[in-house]
């Protein structure tokens, strides 16, 4: 008994492989995150809409934290100047809730960048990010302009 017992286990050692090296890949690695704005140039004191759009880029359907999702204005030496309000973001940590992409689906979610935040904000070029879940899921910059509303 024992001699069959070591004869099937020597022949299946060789199916038996390592898992791949390297760092296990997410769902989130599957997303790209896009972002732009419109309009791009706009008056001190008026609002902005921002679009983010996340797209799987996999043949597998994906689910990935709904919180957070936002956008960031960054000014041209670092400093934040707007975003998205993550209030309803707090709120929601307590319960996971998924946002589920389809194998190459494509989901958009509309912000504003408010007049409020535009007023406080000097004239100039400023970045604009979109963010999903961590900073290595985070768009390329989209510009937008700021004009004096004098």
């Amino acid at each position: 008994m024992r001699r069959s017992y070591l004869i099937c286990l020597l022949a299946l050692l060789p199916s038996c492989k390592e898992p791949p090296a390297g760092p296990a890949k997410t769902d989130l690695d599957a997303i790209r995150v896009s972002v732009r704005v419109q309009p791009t140039t706009v008056v001190a004191g008026t609002a902005a809409t921002v679009i983010v759009t996340l797209k799987n880029t996999s043949a597998q359907p994906v689910a990935i934290s709904s919180c957070p999702i936002y956008f960031w204005v960054q000014g041209q030496s670092g400093q934040i100047v707007g975003g998205s309000n993550l209030i309803a973001c707090v709120a929601a940590t307590l319960v996971y809730i998924p946002l589920r992409f389809d194998p190459l689906e494509t989901k958009t979610l509309t912000f504003t960048w408010s007049a409020a935040e535009t007023q406080t904000v000097p004239a100039g070029a400023y970045d604009v990010f979109g963010w999903a879940n961590d900073a290595a899921h985070r768009s390329t910059a989209a510009r937008v302009t700021v004009q004096s509303s004098n």
